[in-house]
Parts: structure tokens; sequence; C-alpha cells
């Protein structure tokens, strides 16, 4: 007989209060059955923001009060949730206050590094681990925690760590599956991890999803079936997003693939490396509604790529980007340009959204988050290999991104020409564009001022409201 585990990802607002935690019993044992469960919770919505404030205000002022509001908001969940329990809750998080208020008091002495950022922007997932145990043995389900740094194992960045997949699954197999097999559940805090050098880490906003199919690799083997269930405020992922198109409708089942260029463009509802772990071990991930259980509407996402009559599955857009071009005729006999400007670009720790390259080679176009603008045309700037007068910089702060994206679009000729001509109708003009090799996605650059109106053009062109 095979055996079923199911984990759990529970959101910040899935936490929030009394009749949140009741509804997570709920979930666990009509989602739960008979199968073995790891339970990943995030920070209570807004705690970590608190955290990263608090940091990088530690050096100019003093933050006991902001800490103390931190505590209070879990002691008082605690207070309506716990009764036996609720002392050693507040003993146990008394604990964690004293390690967070001195890592906050080392920043004042010290300044602030990464390593020490990621040491306290931790804590929210800690204070909410500790919570969800104590409530569930409380009543009566038998649950263990296990700290995430003793079980996820990542490559040395402190900010957004990678896992490092087999020495993690290796720490599963220790010292997660043995309690599943005793028949207890497991609660493993989302977003941290400790990386090579032994240091606690973190995985980058949104990281407790990543938590949670990080461990659903190491907990899927040859006798197991394994499930990722993310419990989230939506129902699932949309054919848009609804500030630009009030028609979107919900995507019931999506690849792998199409979801991860979804998360990579905009779709906030998923940390864009989260799904790379699932899709190694063809584990399904369902994007499930925590105020809707009721409901079967969600997003299953897996290996599946169906066949349908429109071969686009979604439109997504990004209003906080920037263009950079880099131009020049001396470019053209130069080689390695591409090469020298992606490693400027990562070592200013710049994330690339869409890059274009004419072909005469003599300009390259990159898109960039909005935020990073400033800081990477001067790392550009101060580089010898493009501060001549030679070359050109040329940046544009008032455009946004628009990506289509569809497995059915590989082979399909004619897709191109159909979203160029329903922003021409609309009188949209595209600045930029890109398709990859793999033909899953179109992007292109316009005017931010368009942006709405091109997700709308696209989304009626391929007629994704009928879902």
């Amino acid at each position: 007989m095979r055996i079923c585990r199911v984990v759990m990802k529970f959101g910040g607002s899935c936490l929030k209060n009394a009749g949140a935690f009741k509804e997570v019993l709920r979930a666990i044992r009509e989602y739960g059955g008979e199968s073995q469960l790891v339970l990943v919770p995030s920070a209570l919505s807004g705690v970590t923001d608190q955290l990263i404030s608090m940091a990088k205000l530690a050096t100019k002022k003093e933050f006991n009060d902001e800490l103390e509001l931190i505590i209070k908001r879990h002691v008082e969940i605690a207070n309506d949730v716990l009764k036996q329990r609720k002392n050693s809750f507040i003993e146990k998080i008394e604990v964690m206050r004293e390690e967070l208020a001195k890592a906050l008091g080392r920043v004042r002495i010290e300044g602030l590094n990464d390593s020490l950022l990621a040491f306290i922007e931790g804590f929210g997932e800690r204070f909410s681990g500790v919570l969800l145990e104590s409530f569930l043995n409380e009543n009566g389900i038998r649950a263990k925690l296990v700290e995430a740094e003793d079980v996820i194992v990542t490559f040395n960045s402190y900010l957004n760590g990678l896992p490092l997949l087999e020495e993690t699954a290796a720490n599963v197999k220790e010292k997660i599956i043995p309690l599943l097999e005793e028949g207890m559940h497991v609660v493993v805090p989302g977003f941290i991890c400790k990386n090579a050098d032994g240091k606690i880490a973190v995985l980058g906003r949104g990281g407790s999803d990543f938590t949670a199919t990080i461990l659903a690799y190491g907990l899927k083997d040859e006798k197991s079936d394994v499930k990722v269930i993310l419990w989230k405020d939506v129902d699932g992922l949309l054919t848009a997003n609804p500030e630009y198109e009030e028609d979107a409708k919900l995507i019931r089942d999506i690849s792998y693939a199409e979801a991860k260029e979804l998360a990579f463009f905009g779709a906030k509802l998923l940390h864009p490396l989260c799904l790379i772990p699932a899709e190694k071990k063809s584990v399904p991930v369902e994007i499930r509604n925590f105020w809707r259980m009721d409901s079967d509407e969600c997003t299953v996402i897996s290996n599946i790529v169906e066949a349908r009559a429109s071969v686009v599955k979604a439109v997504s857009g990004m209003e906080k980007v920037a263009m950079i071009t880099v131009e020049g005729e001396a470019m053209v006999s130069r080689p390695g340009t591409a090469a020298k400007l992606f490693a400027i670009m990562g070592e200013e720790n710049v994330n690339i959204r869409m890059i274009s390259q004419s072909s005469s080679e003599n300009n390259i176009t990159l898109v960039i988050d909005s935020a990073d603008k400033d800081r990477a045309v001067e790392a550009i700037r101060r580089s010898n290999f493009f501060g001549s007068h030679w070359i050109k910089i040329n940046v544009e702060d008032d455009v946004g991104l628009v990506s289509v994206v569809g497995a059915g679009m590989k082979n399909t000729p004619g897709i191109a020409a159909r979203v160029c001509s329903a922003l021409g109708k609309r009188s949209i003009n595209i600045r930029a564009i890109a398709q990859g090799s793999s033909e899953l996605n179109i992007t292109l650059v316009v005017s931010r001022k368009d942006l709405r109106e091109a997700v709308k053009a696209i989304h009626d062109e391929f007629k994704l409201s009928k879902g």
C-alpha cells in the first residue's frame, strides 16, 4: 500500500485570529484525511515587514515598542486559542523575544549586514511555528516542531537561498519521515533555511511556498504519493490580474512551465522558484482558498500540458519596471558585450526581467525592476567596458511589461502576429519584444499608461474570459 503525504502551507492571513486557527483544524481534517502531514506556517500578515523595518532602523532608534507590539499580537491569539499550553507558549516566545532583541542590539552596534537581516527576518515564522504546534497539541492533534534550519540547506546566500536538494532530502528522511511514521504531524516554519556555511538564512520573500515544495521533494520516494496544498486567500491563478481585467477567470489546470512563467512575470501568488522542486519529482501543487474551503474551485499545477482551442493560457502585466538600452556602433566589434552586461547586473544583484538585442548587435535592451534602475545604470556607467563615449545608455522609466503565456503557443504559427495586431487595433505601441526559444511566452514592453489596455486587448483577442 502506498503512503500518502501532504504538505500544507498556511499563509499569514490563515493564522490571523482564533477563527482562522479553527479553519486550520478543518483544513487538516478535511484535506489531510489519513495522510502523513507536514504543515508550513508563514509569519502572521505584516510581521516580516515589521521585522525588516526594525532591522533597518535599529542603528538610529530604539525598537522596544515595535517589538512589544509583535509579541503582544501573538500572545493575544494564544489567549484566544490556548488554555493548557498557553503558559508554555508564552515562555517559549519570551525566549525568542530575547534572542530577537539581542540581534537588534547587535545591529545598533555593528550595523546591518545580510547575515543579521536574515536572522531577524525569520522570527515571524519562528513565532507562528511555535504557536501552531501548541495549538494542534491543545486540540488533540499530535504535532512536533522541526526547525527549518535543521532541514533545509542552501547555497551561501543569506537573503535568497537556493536549496541543495539532495542534502535537504537526506535531512527530511532523517528528521521528518520518522516522526510521520510515528503518527505525528510535523510543523516546519516557512521561509527559513541554513546556508552551506551553517548560518541562518532565508529563501526570499514569499519563501514559505518554496519551503513547502522543497520539503515535498524530500518526502517523495518510490513508496509514497506526495502533493502540496498552498492555502491562500484567493481561489488560484487567474487568466489576468483582475486589477487590469475584470473578466479574468480561474485557471483550473496549468503546467509547471506555464505557472513558473506567470510567477516570474508578476503573478504574486507564487514564489518564482517554488515550482522547480515539485516539477523535478512530479509533485502536484494545489492553490486553494482558505476562506472558501467548501469550494471545488482551485488551481492544480502539474506536468499536464492541456490541449485547448485557445493556445494562450494567461496574460500578465508588470508596472514597476524600467527599460535600459545600451547602444553604440562600437559594440558590434566587441565580443562578449552581452556577457559583460549580464556580469555587471549579477554583481549588483539586479534581476533581468527581459532582454532584447537588435540583429545588428549595436544595442541591447534590458528590462529590470524600477527599484534597481539607478544602481544598474551607475554600475554600467562606471565600468571600463561600457563607460566610454562610444557607448550610450538610455533609460526609460515610464514602461510596463506584458507577458503572454501558454504551452499551446509552441509550434502554433501566427500567435505573435495576433498579439501585435490586437495591440495595434487599440493604438498601443510596442517598445520592445522578446520570445524565448521554448515558445512558452511572448514578452512585450509598452508605455506604462497603456499597460492595462494592453492586457485587456490580448485577453480579449484570445477569448480568455470564456474560461
